[in-house]
Formats: structure tokens, sequence, C-alpha cells
């Protein structure tokens, strides 16, 4: 297991590469910052690995990595729902909202749902621009119908 965490260090953070104009002490200081890197990094491979239920440092750090994405994902779905339907006195355009996510326009559009708008509602105390929302009020979350998941 701790050669694979080793290894797994050198592949996600490699060795520098000396620069032609880089003196030998600048280089050697970056690449001790890398050597503290990956050792911090097999650290953390091993831990979560001994934390997993494969006990495999490669599974634990793609799981740990799938849950990172989805908590992107869900950040980048509620901050479209707030460009495109909170913010006043225009919304955010798609255009620059998809670039700055790294999505298509078409998928920007699409991103968020009526779920996510109520979420950004009531999180911010006040309904969205067209008015089709309304935070929700102490006990009425219990009645939402729960969001599927697609993993």
């Amino acid at each position: 297991m701790m050669e694979i965490a080793e290894e797994l260090a050198k592949v996600l953070i490699p060795e520098p590469i000396k620069g032609e104009d880089e003196d030998q002490e600048d280089y050697a200081g970056r690449a001790d910052s890398v050597r503290r890197a990956r050792s911090a990094l097999v650290g953390e491979l091993t831990m979560a690995a001994g934390a997993s239920p494969t006990e495999d440092p490669v599974l634990a750090r793609l799981a740990e990595l799938a849950t990172q994405r989805r908590e992107i994902q869900r950040q980048i779905r509620l901050i479209a729902t707030y460009a495109r339907e909170f913010v006043r006195p225009e919304p955010y355009r798609l255009r620059a909202l998809a670039e700055a996510a790294g999505l298509s326009i078409s998928s920007i559009r699409t991103v968020y749902d009526t779920e996510d708008k109520i979420t950004v509602a009531t999180r911010i105390g006040r309904k969205d621009t067209k008015g089709t929302v309304r935070p929700i009020v102490d006990a009425q979350w219990q009645r939402l119908p729960a969001r599927r998941t697609t993993d």
C-alpha cells in the first residue's frame, strides 16, 4: 500500500523541471517543496486508505475526488441559479456564466432546477426576480420531495 501511495504522489505531483535561467539554489528549493508536498500527500493517501473499506489509496483518492466534484457541481448550480434568477436589475448573460463555469451555453441554461431556485431563495431570504419561487420557512422543508441524484 505504501508503494502505491508513493507512486501516486509522484503521478499527481511531478518532479519540477529546472528552468534555463534558474540557479541551482532556486531549483533545489522548488524540488524540496515538491518532496514535502509529496510526503504530505502520501500521508493523506495512507490515512484515506486506512479509513476506506477497500484500504486502497487509489480507490480512496478517487472516491474523495468524486465527492469534491459533486460539491463543486452543486456550487456551480447554486451560483448559476442566483446569477440567472435572483440578480437585479437583469441577470448575468448565459455566455459569461458558461465561459466562467467551463460549460456550454445550453448546459449553463439547464444546469439548475426549481429545487435549486427554492434553495437560493431560502438562503438569501427573498423571492426570485420573476416571483415564481419564495423562501421556505420552518417546517415547509419537510414537505419537499427528495432530490434525485445521478451518480
